[in-house]
Order: structure tokens, then sequence, then C-alpha cells
């Protein structure tokens, strides 16, 4: 599951305004390179057609999903030292697939399994 706690206007491309919800996911204890334990959150947005006032009710409601790390072209970024540093990954929400579709792909592959067998 992951949290709505926070919510923003962003500026498209197009120069169009919209409002985007900031996303955490569940805590989770790392360890550092040094080897020091700590924990930390996962955070991603996602567009909204809501306005403003409308999302700032979402806060604190939750949705079936995770976040995940996910490969891009490298762009860069300051790091919190005030380093310039090139990433190459995003993080962005993945909903949970809802059951119907769940249904869907194990009916299939017992279609498979049959098919197979007979």
């Amino acid at each position: 599951m992951v949290t709505i706690v926070d919510c923003v206007k962003r500026t498209n491309h197009e120069g169009s305004e919209f409002v985007a919800f900031i996303l955490q996911g569940e805590l989770e204890v790392l360890t550092s390179k040094s080897g020091n334990m700590y924990v930390s959150v996962r955070k991603a947005s996602i567009p909204s057609t809501l306005d403003l006032d409308n999302a700032k009710m979402m806060i604190g409601k939750t949705l079936p999903g995770t976040i995940e790390k996910i490969e891009c072209k490298a762009f860069e970024i300051v790091n919190s030292e005030g380093e310039l540093v090139y990433v190459n990954h995003r993080w962005q929400y993945v909903p949970e697939i809802n059951s119907t579709e769940q249904h869907q792909e194990h009916f299939m592959e017992l279609e498979e399994l049959e098919t197979e067998t007979a």
C-alpha cells in the first residue's frame, strides 16, 4: 500500500497547470555503504485531474500498489551534499493488479496447460 502524503501544483511542457499527488511507500530498513542501518521511504508522484482543494481532501488515503525503481535515461540532480550527480532511475507508482486481471491471467495459464497436455 502507498499513502497520499501531499499534493502540489505542477506545470506541464505545454505550460498548463495540473495537480500531482505525492505518494509514499512503506517504511524500509536499509543498510548504508558503511554498514550502518537506517530507515527510509520511497516517494513518487502521479498526475491528477482534481483541483487543489479536492486533492487536499485525499491526503491520508491509501492506494493498493508499491513504489518501484524504474530505469530511465540518465539525468542530473543535486544530491544532499550539494554535489551534481547523474542518476539513471526514477521512482514510479505501480498499482496492484486488480482481481479481475489476476483471474484472466490464471485462466489463460490453465488454457495453456490444457493445450500442452491434450
